[in-house]
């Protein structure tokens, strides 16, 4: 079993620690001056279709996490994680709760279990910057989407502190993503290159298999909950991946009910296949 911050950090390449705490506090400036201004209201993702209630990986894993998201009218207020991944030993070993909380212009969010994280919002509401402990995630946006975020995160075994850093640069042709430049914590480039299908993302869903890429892995509750950017327009058909170690493309096939996509079937990069399921 991972039980603590450093195994779940080297398990995941440091892509998903931020997750393995946490608690999110925001930082406020001057949120007491007006007690009766309007609460904050992120944007949702969901546009046309219904906000996302669960997601759950099913078949061949990737290092991923399932989730369960409540809502109090337009807002995302708590959601469960779990860890999923292709090793049995790690795959289902780490959950946490994630509870968030609005005020004027701020969130506060309180994970279980966790450590003190902080969150500065940019003046659309998306997050700028993220730190856990001394751990620290930036985030830049064009038009309300993600263009650019980087991560360095600090590790301490028997008293030697190692420093992990690691970006994505993505690009978008008419509202979808085009091309991901990313650069992994052990300094390996990667270059995803995505297709779409005409089908509008009603649900505002992010694509399977590459939120680590995206540098969304272990906290995509807050991309679910407005605050990391807007949507692609349409759901992504395939990813090709490409890479000095590997090369590989998913596919993707989608199956939706009442105008609300409830399954995602692919091929995970060993071949297998796999499938994320979704309910509203």
């Amino acid at each position: 079993m991972i039980t603590t911050l450093s195994q779940i950090c080297r398990h995941l390449s440091v892509a998903g620690c931020v997750a393995a705490g946490l608690t999110l506090g925001v930082m406020a400036t001057g949120c007491s001056s007006d007690d009766h201004a309007p609460i904050f209201q992120p944007t949702l993702p969901a546009t046309g279709g219904d906000c996302v209630r669960s997601i759950e990986h099913q078949g061949s894993m990737m290092a991923s996490y399932d989730w369960i998201f409540h809502y109090d009218g337009p807002r995302l207020v708590q959601a469960q994680g779990t860890m999923r991944d292709a090793d049995p030993k790690a795959d289902k070993s780490y959950r946490y709760t994630s509870y968030l909380g609005y005020g004027t212009s701020w969130i506060s969010v309180t994970n279980q279990p966790g450590e003190a994280v902080n969150i500065q919002l940019n003046s659309e509401g998306y997050i700028d910057r993220m730190t856990v402990g001394q751990n620290d995630y930036r985030f830049r946006y064009l038009d309300g989407r993600l263009v650019e975020w980087s991560k360095t995160v600090y590790e301490n075994t028997f008293g030697q502190q190692a420093m992990y850093t690691s970006t994505g640069k993505i690009t978008y042709d008419n509202g979808n993503y085009s091309k991901l430049e990313y650069v992994g914590p052990d300094s390996e480039r990667a270059t995803l290159t995505f297709t779409s299908t005409d089908l509008v993302n009603r649900n505002g869903l992010l694509p399977v298999g590459v939120t680590k890429e995206l540098g969304m892995l272990g906290f995509e509750h807050l991309y679910y909950a407005g605050l990391l950017g807007r949507p692609t327009i349409n759901l992504v058909r395939s990813v090709d991946y490409t890479s000095p170690r590997q090369t590989y493309t998913m596919n993707y096939e989608y199956s939706s009910r009442s105008g609300n996509t409830v399954l995602c079937n692919f091929h995970a990069p060993d071949g297998k296949i796999a499938s994320v399921n979704y309910t509203y």
